[in-house]
């Protein structure tokens, strides 16, 4: 962790975008892990309204079906992809024993709000409807996802709520930007402001190529903590990470479910970063909340099963 803090990460954002993106993705190399066997592995193309989009379905051995984990990667809406993410999904898969689905959605500025929000719960629907097709339990599927893949997740389970097209069972949110612009004034982003990999300022950047404008921040479908109900969500798996500028919001965001009835487990990380979460070669903090977030999908699961 320490090497990737000595990164000049103001340098980096002043590459151009592929450059950006090609360093994000390979910045996790020595970090992220090995893959583990699981019983197949395929890429499937889902057509949506936004675009063309490519899911990974993690399948383990066995004859199924299975219930399912959909995970949506993080890169602050601008980085990412199925890639940076294999080796989480396989250690899911594994440990679970259940089939993860990997969203890789249209990154901004190319794709701005609300079109990531829109194609991920296009693709979720899509997920729903062809489970028979994907060999898992239409009534077993968890959303989930790190960073702002937390953030599209508890959206889908807001608006799956909402629409009563598809019943969530959990959700997984992982040191996730839910106030975009910090309508909520979490002071972690002012006790965390920079030194720690993600600055405020690089949320704001993130921020501005996601957002056609400012004003869009207050969308709940944009920043989910500014919702006006709580109520009647999935239970949760909340992981922050104590020197985040997005702890508070995350902390914040369980607290509400919290008071809405909703079941939280929230559980705070110390002395790690935003983004440990897929430094499982080299964190043993990561390697924690990786069981405690496979702990809390095997609970779900056999709870549905009874």
């Amino acid at each position: 962790m320490s090497k990737l803090l000595e990164t000049d990460f103001a340098q980096i954002y002043a590459l151009p975008l592929e450059q950006q993106r090609d360093w994000y993705d390979h910045s996790w190399d020595d970090c992220k892990g090995s893959l583990v066997e699981v019983g197949n592995v395929q890429d499937i193309t889902v057509t949506t309204s936004i675009r063309d989009t490519r899911i990974r379905v993690y399948s383990p051995k066995g004859d199924g079906p299975y219930p399912a984990f959909i995970w949506i990667h993080g890169g602050g809406f601008v980085f990412g992809n199925i890639e940076v993410y294999d080796p989480i999904c396989c250690r899911i898969t594994a440990a679970v024993k259940c089939t993860v689905i990997s969203i890789e959605y249209g990154l901004a500025p190319e794709h701005k709000f609300p079109q990531p929000v829109e194609e991920c719960y296009q693709t979720v629907h899509w997920i729903f409807e062809h489970a028979e097709r994907l060999n898992i339990l239409a009534s077993q599927i968890a959303v989930g996802g790190d960073s702002v893949g937390g953030t599209l997740a508890a959206v889908i389970c807001q608006l799956s709520r909402d629409s009563g097209e598809f019943k969530l069972v959990y959700q997984v949110i992982i040191n996730a930007m839910l106030d975009l612009l910090g309508a909520t004034e979490p002071k972690s982003r002012v006790e965390n402001v920079e030194g720690y990999r993600l600055t405020t300022k690089g949320i704001k950047w993130f921020v501005s190529q996601y957002l056609n404008e400012a004003s869009e921040a207050r969308d709940p479908l944009a920043s989910p903590l500014l919702a006006e109900y709580f109520g009647e969500l999935p239970a949760a798996c909340i992981i922050t990470s104590e020197y985040d500028p997005l702890r508070d919001e995350g902390e914040m965001y369980a607290r509400r479910l919290n008071a809405a009835g909703v079941e939280v487990c929230l559980k705070r990380y110390d002395g790690v970063i935003h983004g440990f979460f897929n430094m499982q070669e080299t964190l043993e903090e990561a390697q924690n909340a990786l069981a405690l977030v496979c702990a809390k999908l095997t609970e779900v699961f056999g709870k549905e099963l009874q």
